[in-house]
């Protein structure tokens, strides 16, 4: 177990919602031995407390409705979420995948094993977390690519260059302008096709 971990879950906000009966209580007590400040709500609420990072959330037949409406409140980006459970159903499981959970806990929950759940399911977090992260640059990346292409394109249209010559120009009036060249690429294709459509109208 790293020692950056535990100290990290010194200062991880800890959510646990759970019935408040002798299981509830033990889990909360060991929580505070290995280091959490874990906070137990009951009835199920209706939203998470703000900034949770880390959430144990019991799934309850008699409570379905209730998690239904907890699930689908939570933002983006989700804390890590354990979940508990003492039946593999299917509609257990079901909302095993809906929440969005790391790590399933099976009845009863067992002192054993929880920090270790806790750390993977934490590490897991933050690959997810750096995953979305990439996924966007590389979103970003695609769509200034396609409209510097596109841009290259009306150069080479308007002023009969070829691809290398449109990329250098496209470069050179971006350094005058100390813009990025996507943001100028963006520009003369917004300049062309307001462009072409005020010459569709006038026709």
């Amino acid at each position: 177990m790293s020692y950056s971990f535990l100290k990290e879950l010194q200062n991880l906000k800890v959510v646990v919602v759970h019935p408040l009966d002798e299981e509830g209580s033990a889990l909360m007590d060991h929580l505070r031995r290995i280091g959490c400040v874990p906070q137990l709500i009951w009835p199920v609420p209706e939203r998470l407390p703000e900034k949770t990072d880390i959430l144990l959330l019991s799934i309850d037949d008699y409570e379905r409705d209730a998690l239904n409406t907890l699930i689908k409140s939570i933002q983006q980006p989700k804390p890590t979420i354990l979940v508990i459970v003492s039946y593999e159903d299917p509609a257990t499981l079901q909302k095993v995948l809906e929440s969005g959970a790391m790590a399933v806990l099976g009845r009863p929950v067992k002192p054993f094993g929880l920090l270790s759940n806790l750390a993977i399911s934490r590490q897991l977090w933050h690959q997810n977390r750096e995953l979305n992260r990439d996924a966007r640059r590389y979103k970003r990346k695609l769509k200034g690519d396609q409209v510097v292409m596109r841009a290259k394109t009306i150069l080479m249209s308007e002023q009969r260059l070829n691809e290398d010559q449109a990329h250098h120009e496209l470069r050179t009036l971006a350094m005058k302008r100390r813009v990025a060249i996507e943001q100028l690429a963006m520009e003369i294709v917004e300049i062309h096709e307001d462009s072409a459509g005020q010459k569709n109208e006038t026709e």
